[in-house]
């Protein structure tokens, strides 16, 4: 999900509530750009012969995280595993990517698409230590907020004492705990694939959700999920709908229970100072695998020589010419443009949702009241609501306007806005909403930035052939950075099983492997 800073701001609830739920052949050489996603410079090297041979193809957080985990165990137990990572983009990181106002990187960086992670994301918080990143805090910043529903202001939050009676008055006494209580079960839960020798690989998605008790949230819609839980109807359909969307673009009544917890699991938002991507990067640095970067991968050919499995590809590289005994595939299959020959494999239609994303800098401080056609100030950060459609009114014009920072130019103030909407806003939508002759700088993203999440029982395969293994499988379950990471070790953990009958943590012949530390602290994977 492109996680962003207005759910930061429906923890202000916390302050009465305690809402504080945890929970987005030439070769490249290994010279790592630091704070700047860009073009590695390519060089060439060897071919070692009587290597397992694995291609990636996605150098994000599915494909850098796999090829990081394969290296976990070839550093382990010693195994000869090759690995090429593909990516048709000339830069890693996938859907995690920035810009710089006015394309100057003095005036610090903006998130494009994966904007934030959380305490609960172990994998990606044990990354920026391990590879020295910085992470900038976004808990204390302008967390003020309203929730529009296309005609009026449902409710506002200012960060003053009146914020407590206003919510208890609107909502009632009960239903931000309950709130609580629902998303920390299921984070909890989450919580137990990380433990080493609980929940740490799995051959289906159907199978996680069993195990982790899962079944009944993603079987339903996300209101009706939160209804099981007795939350005021109000609560949900207004502050919760807020987060789903503004995270998945998705109304309440759209988007299925799990994705509509993840959406409330915010505590702790951090990101990387300079960019998320450098996580990305810092997986395929300590990786050992060479990575293939404006390589595009158009088809996979599967041959069978005796109970011996290949795999071709087709492409824009060299190295694709080699036969791999492996293909993790860690990008939407029917987005890729990869088509499949003499293969079994079948994957269901994942709907993508069209996002525009906009951000912009203004010398207003803040949106017009006039726009929303009030007296008096509004917040810095507007989510938003269907309410008012289901209802019979007008739909909100975006989903969501948030303040993320203020620079100085020539002198003068400017404030950083990003905005998520389902349709292009013209130079002239933004000046009625910020004011005429105020846009300083404006960039503009339409892309497909996250699954449609519906009720669902079913799920892609985890392995869809033989030497075939799919990291998205996971993403209509729920789709952050995080869960790309844990999918990409379950690939990986069974796809070495199978080979060399070792895993990441589990040597063959002996069993698990334990590594010094902690219990409590331990992530597996990391950790065995």
């Amino acid at each position: 999900m492109l996680l962003d800073r207005p759910v930061q701001s429906l923890l202000l609830i916390s302050a009465f509530s305690s809402v504080t739920t945890a929970w987005e052949l030439p070769l490249v050489s290994r010279v790592w750009p630091s704070g700047k996603q860009e073009v590695l410079e390519v060089v060439s090297a060897p071919e070692p012969d009587n290597h397992v041979r694995v291609a990636i193809i996605g150098a994000g957080a599915g494909g850098s995280s796999a090829a990081f985990w394969i290296a976990k165990a070839k550093e382990r137990h010693g195994l000869e595993v090759l690995v090429d990572v593909f990516d048709k983009a000339s830069y890693i990181g996938g859907r995690s990517t920035t810009i710089h106002p006015y394309d100057d990187p003095e005036l610090g960086t903006e998130e494009l698409g994966a904007s934030i992670f959380v305490n609960a994301n172990k994998n990606l918080m044990r990354a920026t230590k391990e590879f020295n990143l910085t992470l900038t805090d976004l808990a204390h910043e302008d967390a003020g907020f309203a929730i529009w529903d296309g005609k009026q202001f449902l409710i506002t939050i200012d960060g003053t004492w009146w914020d407590a009676p206003r919510v208890i008055w609107r909502y009632g006494i009960f239903a931000a705990n309950r709130v609580k209580a629902a998303v920390n079960a299921m984070v909890n839960s989450l919580d137990t694939t990380y433990t080493p020798g609980t929940h740490n690989t799995w051959r289906s998605v159907e199978e996680l959700s069993e195990m982790l008790g899962f079944s009944d949230i993603h079987d339903r819609t996300a209101d009706k999920w939160y209804d099981s839980k007795n939350i005021n109807p109000k609560f949900t359909r207004e502050l919760i709908e807020g987060a789903t969307r503004v995270n998945y673009c998705q109304d309440i009544d759209q988007i299925h229970g799990l994705g509509g917890a993840v959406s409330m699991a915010a505590n702790g938002a951090s990101q990387v100072e300079g960019g998320n991507f450098q996580i990305f990067e810092g997986f395929l640095k300590h990786s050992d695998a060479q990575v293939h970067l404006g390589s595009t991968i158009t088809g996979l050919t599967k041959t069978t020589v005796g109970d011996r499995t290949k795999w071709h590809l087709e492409g824009s590289h060299e190295a694709a010419r080699h036969g791999y005994d492996h293909v993790i595939l860690t990008a939407p299959i029917h987005n890729a443009g990869i088509t499949l020959k003499d293969s079994s494999a079948t994957f269901p239609t994942i709907e993508y949702v069209r996002l525009h994303v906009t951000i912009l800098s203004t010398t207003s401080f803040r949106p017009l009241s006039s726009y929303f056609g009030i007296n008096g100030d509004v917040p810095r950060t507007i989510l938003t609501s269907a309410e008012g459609v289901r209802n019979g009114g007008p739909a909100p014009e975006f989903n969501s306007v948030s303040y993320h920072r203020t620079i100085t130019l020539n002198g003068q103030e400017e404030h950083i806005f990003k905005i998520f909407s389902v349709d292009r806003k013209s130079h002239e939508w933004l000046e009625d909403l910020f004011g005429a002759g105020t846009i300083g700088w404006v960039y503009r993203k339409e892309w497909d930035s996250y699954p449609k999440l519906p009720p669902t029982s079913t799920f892609p395969a985890v392995k869809p052939d033989t030497g075939l293994w799919y990291v998205n499988s996971l993403e209509p379950w729920v789709s952050t950075m995080e869960t790309e990471t844990l999918s990409a070790r379950n690939v990986v953990d069974l796809l070495l099983q199978e080979t060399f009958g070792a895993g990441i943590c589990y040597a063959d012949g002996k069993g698990p492997i334990e590594t010094e530390g902690d219990d409590q602290s331990k992530v597996y994977g990391w950790d065995c």
